[in-house]
Parts: C-alpha cells; structure tokens; sequence
C-alpha cells in the first residue's frame, strides 16, 4: 500500500498519527517528512536497520523531542507542542530499548510509580482517599509473565528480559489508549516471545493502538497487521507484511540483511516466513 492510500483511514480510526515530521541534529538529518498512522485495535510495526530513526521517531511521539518542523496528533487533537506528562495523560505509554526504570524500587513498586503517573499530583490524595487510584500491582505483573515472587524484588536485581516486563506493566499500569513499544522482545527465548504476541493481540483485540519497533521478525510478522519501514530517516514503504516483505527496496535496505537468500529458517507455527 502507497503512502497516498494509508491517508486515506477514517480519522476516526487513527489514535495516533505523524503528519510530515522531520528531525535535524545539527548536519544529520534523523527524520525527513516522516508519516505514520497507527489505527486503534490493531498492532502496527515500525521496522528498519540500526540507526535508521525509529527510536527518534518514538521520541517525537510521546513528546521527548520537539520535531522540526511537521505535526503529531493524538486522535484529532494536535499535541505537537506538549509534553511526555501531558500526552500521558492523554493515554499515551511507552516502552524503551535502553531500559528507563527505578532501578532501586521493586518490580511492584516500578508499576505503582507509572500508575501515579496519569494523575495530576494535587489530585491524588482526594482519589487515593476515595479508593479510585488503587491498581492491581500483582494482576498486571501476572499478566506481562513476571513470576509472583520477584514483585517485592529491586529491579536492578532482575535480568534484562525480565526488567523489561516491568517496564511494560508499568506502562500498561495507566490503562493506555496508545502503547508503543520499543523492541520489548530483546532478550526473551521462543516461548517468552510467542507470550508477548498473544499478550500484545489480546490487548490489540480489546481496542489498544500498539506500534511496535522490534528486530524480532518472526513476532512481528506474527502480530501486525501493518508496517512501516524507516531507512535512513525516510519512510521507504508502508503496507501490510505480504506487502512490505515483497517490496524490493526493503529487502535490500532490511529484510535481506536479516534472512539472506537461500539461508534456511524454521518457523513456529502461526507465523509467516519472510519470503516467498
């Protein structure tokens, strides 16, 4: 699908969309006239090769980096201008690839802090004492695949595939309507990864939008419906995975890097090979 036809969405179904963003740090241009739409109830990958703008990209979404010049929107509410505290608020959480967690606070404790988060602090007090900020701690590390006994342990003590589980229940912890995800899957075996796509369709299936950047193409090509790849700080190709998988240009920029002709692959059941 061509950049013209993904415009073409219902504004009522985009939650989160870059309208012609680009990114200068001084003589290296990180993002060029970048657009993405990322749809509710649908899980949408952002792929590419190291250093190709996608962490900066995430950056400019939840409101870390100020663009340059182009717009970024929350549904139909423009949010260019305001920051990480705001657009969470809003319903908007993410996830990073270098971790961002208290590292000398429990795992438990890590989730407590995000669900604080989505609550203006002289607000607290009156809700906590109303009983309407509680937040079942243990219920969403559960969820994520954290084991029961390492919820009262410090974080700095855990492993980095399990640090990075807390990081996502924290994120889940204000209930988003928006998740993005910056390459969660590192670090996790075979059975971690195939948890973490039926997780990630279940919260798709239950209205969330996702954008994911993983380098994981087996789950990725598992749990998005649509793609879209950046080089360069450019968006070479935009569609679904059959799409984009057969896209010339992204198998010499990306795909044929990861899975080079005539190597052989075995999939897991369920997902989709790269090529043909």
């Amino acid at each position: 699908m061509s950049r013209e036809a993904a415009a073409l969405l219902p504004v009522a179904d985009v939650a989160l969309r870059a309208s012609g963003v680009s990114v200068r740090f001084g003589g290296v241009q990180a993002l060029y006239d970048v657009d993405i739409e990322v749809p509710r109830g649908a899980i949408t990958g952002l792929i590419g090769p190291n250093g190709a703008g996608k962490t900066t990209l995430f950056d400019v979404l939840c409101g870390l980096q100020r663009p340059g010049a182009g717009s970024v929107f929350l549904g139909e509410r423009q949010v260019t201008r305001t920051g990480p505290d705001h657009r969470a608020r809003l319903g908007l959480a993410r996830t990073f690839q270098r971790l961002e967690l208290f590292w000398s606070l429990s795992a438990a404790d890590n989730v407590r802090v995000g669900a604080e988060s989505s609550v203006q602090w002289w607000r607290w007090s009156h809700l906590r004492r109303r009983g309407h900020a509680r937040v079942d701690v243990d219920a969403l590390l559960a969820r994520v695949g954290l084991p029961a006994d390492l919820a009262g342990v410090p974080v700095d003590t855990l492993t980095t595939d399990r640090a990075r589980l807390v990081e996502l229940a924290r994120a889940l912890a204000i209930e988003p309507a928006v998740l993005l995800l910056d390459e969660p899957g590192s670090g996790l075996d075979a059975p971690e990864s195939a948890a973490l796509g039926d997780l990630l369709c279940e919260l798709a299936a239950g209205g969330m939008a996702i954008l994911l950047v993983e380098h994981d193409m087996e789950l990725v090509m598992r749990v998005c419906s649509r793609l879209h790849v950046l080089d360069a700080g450019q968006v070479i190709a935009s569609g679904t995975p059959e799409e984009v998988r057969g896209d010339p240009a992204v198998r010499d920029a990306y795909l044929g890097a990861l899975f080079p002709e005539g190597e052989h692959r075995d999939f897991p059941a369920g997902t989709r090979p790269l090529r043909p």
